[in-house]
């Protein structure tokens, strides 16, 4: 079946199927991983271009000649847009010019590496790669995405993983660390982020993140 979906010989439905994904224990849908070992990287370029530039999902990561396949859920979208929603209210309260890079495919030919990350952010001025991404992981497994980040020299890596957001900060011997504070925006309160996205409500998630803030 593996063949036949990077193949497309049957459109979409045979993606579709492979990649159906299992309800969490809430009930909730989670995104759904599937990961092709052994592709080289003309053929994920050939893949990609064959599913379309325009198109929402699947996502696709590439590290290693390790493909890995990734389409979301409502509540994979729910989180991805709300953690969005407060950072660009944080943006705006301090003042901070940031640019939105949204899920911008990153590559580095040189280094046969890709990912699509959930958001990603240029803080200051643009540049080439993001300074900030933003990965939502509400199931296990899959390419590691922090060494995808580290080919990319990525300052920061968040990773919205068990209720929770990890902070990964580079350090200059190249590697990441775990921390409870953002680096990039240090008077952010991590803690407020992870109260008010596990607020069901979006009017109320953004009420309580706003209003928090200005305590801050």
């Amino acid at each position: 079946m593996v063949s036949a979906v990077l193949n497309l010989e049957n459109g979409h439905s045979e993606l579709d199927e492979l990649l159906q994904p299992e309800p969490l224990s809430q009930g909730q849908t989670p995104e759904s991983r599937v990961i092709v070992c052994g592709s080289s990287w003309n053929r994920y370029l050939a893949f990609d271009q064959k599913l379309g530039q325009d198109r929402s999902s699947p996502r696709l990561y590439f590290l290693e000649g390790d493909l890995e396949i990734v389409t979301t859920s409502t509540e994979h979208e729910r989180l991805r847009e709300l953690i969005g929603d407060f950072l660009g209210d944080y943006f705006l309260e301090n003042r901070i010019n940031a640019f939105q890079r949204g899920q911008a495919t990153l590559r580095h030919s040189s280094q046969e590496v890709a990912a699509e990350p959930d958001k990603s952010w240029c803080i200051g001025q643009e540049h080439e790669f993001p300074d900030l991404v933003l990965e939502i992981a509400l199931t296990s497994g899959g390419i590691d995405k922090l060494e995808i980040y580290r080919l990319f020299k990525i300052p920061e890596v968040w990773i919205w993983r068990r209720n929770r957001l990890e902070v990964f900060v580079l350090e200059a011997a190249g590697h990441y660390v775990s921390s409870r504070k953002s680096r990039l925006l240090p008077e952010l309160d991590i803690s407020l982020v992870e109260k008010c996205a596990a607020m069901p409500n979006w009017t109320q998630a953004r009420l309580a993140f706003r209003a928090g803030l200005k305590r801050a």
